[in-house]
This record gives structure tokens, C-alpha cells and sequence, in this order.
């Protein structure tokens, strides 16, 4: 079995005397694209917060390959390969969008967040950016500012700016959240091709079932802040506790 890139290892987080998330454990691994699903409040996205570091642990340990990052900051993770998804086009809304994926091109490349650069190395990192752009479906509206996009195309340079970045491992919170149906299947796409690299890792935090469906290698269920379920699809949602607790509600409901 290929050894994990990403391990949580009895990650709690307290709020107080809420325990937000309870002891979870888990391993992932290149090539895999594991789906977090739960109830509302399941602890879902503290979870999240908790890998990528936005919050610090009460206890437990986040590892990447081997590498105990627990007490680092968010950006110190991410140079260590772990990227997440959300609300990236903040950091320069009034930049157009081919400039927002360039500037994510040139911080990858080591040399920062800087504006200005020779005429040879802006050609490259532009031709590098027009990639990602194509990729993302982006190319009709490259030179819009970022901020004047509508939602669904905000959410496709989201995954455009963190494929930028290439880390190694890939996270996603309801990347479709808000999106319209026409847009929706543009940013599954994006996600189903970055499953083609099995040097990848990716994590998706997702509530509608057919995205689940559509793109899981593998489902974990947080109830009440611990891991009630891991496995295969199939397995997991077939699971009779796993219907009682989050599926067959979600799915009464849609």
C-alpha cells in the first residue's frame, strides 16, 4: 500500500468545553480523492481548518510525509505542499483575473508576491498562467478584475489560483457551494482531472450526494466531531448507521 502523504493523528480541537472534533484519525494518500461528509455542524470544516492550520490543535498531530506540522502556520503548511481552496480571489480583487493566476504562478516559483519583473520572465510566467486559465474555462474573461466575476466563475479561479500553487496535497470545501448548474459540472471537471495525478492527494468537503458520487475514491462521515465511517463508497453509504445519521436525511431532503 502506497504510504500516506497526510496523516491526523487523534486531532481534537476544544471550543471552550465543546469538542468540536474528537480524536480523528485518519491516513490519505497519493492518488486518492477522499470525500468528508456529515451532518451540519458534524465538524466538517473545523476539520479542515485544523489540516491547513487556520486552527491549532488541542491535541493531536497533523503529519505530512512523515513531517509533523501541527504547530505551523497556514502558509508554512502550504510550502510544505498542502493547498487549500477559499475565497482566494480576495487577495487582489481589483488585479484581472489572468493577473490574480499569474502572481499565484510567480509565488510558486519562489519569488514571491512581487509586481514587477523583467520582460522575459513575465512572458514565461504568463504563458505558465494562460494555462491554468485555459484549464479553468477562464480564457473569455481573463482580463476582467477579479472582483467583477459572477459566483461561478469566482469559484473556477479559486481551483485555477490553487492549481497554480501545485501543492501536493489539494483541499476543497463545498467547491460548488452556490453555483448554478451550468456552471457547476466546469468545476468538477477541474477536480476529476487533478484525479488523473496519482502523485496527488485530494480532500473535498461536499453535502450534495451526486458530487459525491460522481467523484469519491473513498468516504469518511464526522458525526458529532468523530469519525463514524471510512471506506469505499459503496461500503460507506450503504451503511445503515451512515443512512440514519447523514445520508438517508440528506437524501429524503433533496
Amino acid at each position: 500500500m502506497t504510504r500516506p502523504s497526510l496523516t491526523t493523528e487523534d486531532l481534537t480541537i476544544r471550543f471552550g468545553g465543546h469538542v468540536a472534533v474528537n480524536k480523528v484519525s485518519c491516513d490519505f494518500r497519493p492518488g486518492e480523492l477522499t470525500v468528508i461528509v456529515g451532518p451540519n455542524g458534524a465538524g466538517k470544516t473545523t476539520y479542515f481548518n485544523l489540516i491547513s492550520g487556520q486552527l491549532t490543535a488541542t491535541e493531536g498531530r497533523v503529519l505530512k510525509d512523515g513531517v509533523n506540522l501541527t504547530t505551523l502556520s497556514p502558509s508554512a503548511r502550504a510550502h510544505h505542499g498542502i493547498g487549500r481552496a477559499f475565497q482566494l480571489t480576495n487577495l487582489f480583487p481589483q488585479l484581472s483575473v489572468l493577473e490574480n493566476i499569474r502572481l499565484a504562478v510567480q509565488a510558486h516559483s519562489g519569488d514571491g508576491w512581487r509586481m514587477f519583473k523583467s520582460a522575459a520572465a513575465l512572458t514565461d510566467l504568463t504563458a505558465r498562467a494562460e494555462r491554468y486559465l485555459e484549464a479553468a474555462k477562464l480564457t473569455r474573461v481573463a482580463h476582467l478584475p477579479a472582483a467583477t466575476l459572477p459566483h461561478g466563475d469566482q469559484r473556477k479561479l479559486e481551483v485555477a489560483l490553487l492549481m497554480a500553487m501545485e501543492p501536493d496535497i489539494y483541499m476543497f470545501d463545498e467547491p460548488t457551494a452556490g453555483m448554478s448548474l451550468d456552471h457547476t459540472p466546469d468545476v468538477l471537471d477541474l477536480i476529476a482531472e487533478l484525479k488523473h495525478d496519482q502523485t496527488k492527494t485530494i480532500l473535498l468537503v461536499e453535502h450534495k450526494m451526486d458530487v459525491v458520487r460522481a467523484l469519491a475514491d473513498r468516504i469518511i462521515v464526522l458525526h458529532n466531531g468523530e469519525l463514524l465511517a471510512d471506506g469505499a463508497p459503496e461500503e460507506v453509504m450503504s451503511s445503515q448507521i451512515v443512512r440514519d445519521v447523514y445520508l438517508g436525511k440528506s437524501e429524503d431532503a433533496a
